[in-house]
């Protein structure tokens, strides 16, 4: 990863990384081009258009392991955690199961609850939320606790998690997935049903990235850290 440009097919903004980061960032794994496109296929068909967000082609579906707002965290230490990722999960294959609605209205492609690799994903979370440890900027994450407690209908767990780790779905309540939507109207009594419906499929982990988000979790940009380029 390094200099500027764009990620692959998928128009994805590339930023070099500066000494010292602050923002929304994330700790994401980059799926294989098979199962983006299953993810862009999935939420086009599942998903209305006039939803408050849609994965499609010009954005990145991807699986979370943390997010949080960060004030002037070092790029070294955040390439520590991302060669320290990819060295446990880079070519691992991850069984996807499973689309439900989770926290008001987001459109969750879940991992395989039962599988080994879900306990993988689990213990490598638990790393990877170490990274705010002694960063968490507290006066943006306040608008991220905002925003939670808006998406979940003041979740009081998923609001808790949003103002201590600067995740909601972090910790007993991380459930690995790929995001293929949000829509409020899912989440609300009364509004759109959806039914749970089981999608099998093997995703690949291409990468690991740190990604630069924007509202309700999308990546905005992808991080290169020049510290520890990718061999």
């Amino acid at each position: 990863m390094g200099g500027e440009g764009t990620l692959g097919m998928f128009g994805i903004p590339r930023l070099a990384a500066a000494e010292r980061m602050r923002g929304l960032l994330g700790l994401v794994l980059q799926p294989d081009t098979a199962t983006i496109r299953a993810s862009y296929a999935l939420a086009a068909a599942l998903i209305g258009e006039d939803a408050e967000q849609v994965v499609a082609p010009g954005s990145l579906p991807h699986l979370t392991l943390t997010q949080c707002a960060v004030g002037d965290v070092p790029r070294s230490r955040l390439a520590m955690f991302v060669e320290r990722l990819r060295a446990r999960l880079c070519g691992r294959t991850i069984p996807l199961t499973t689309i439900a609605v989770f926290g008001g209205g987001f459109v969750f492609w879940c991992v395989d609850p039962s599988s080994p690799e879900r306990r993988l994903l689990a213990n490598a979370h638990e790393d990877a939320v170490l990274v705010a440890d002694g960063f968490l900027d507290h006066v943006a994450n306040a608008a991220v606790v905002d925003a939670t407690a808006r998406a979940t209908g003041g979740d009081p767990d998923l609001v808790d998690n949003a103002r201590r780790y600067g995740y909601a779905f972090a910790r007993d309540h991380y459930v690995p997935h790929i995001t293929l939507g949000f829509d409020r109207r899912f989440g609300a009594a009364g509004g759109r049903r959806f039914e749970a419906r089981e999608e099998r499929h093997a995703m690949i982990v291409a990468d690991v990235l740190v990604a630069k988000l924007g509202p309700l979790g999308r990546v905005a940009a992808v991080l290169s850290l020049p510290d520890q380029p990718r061999s």
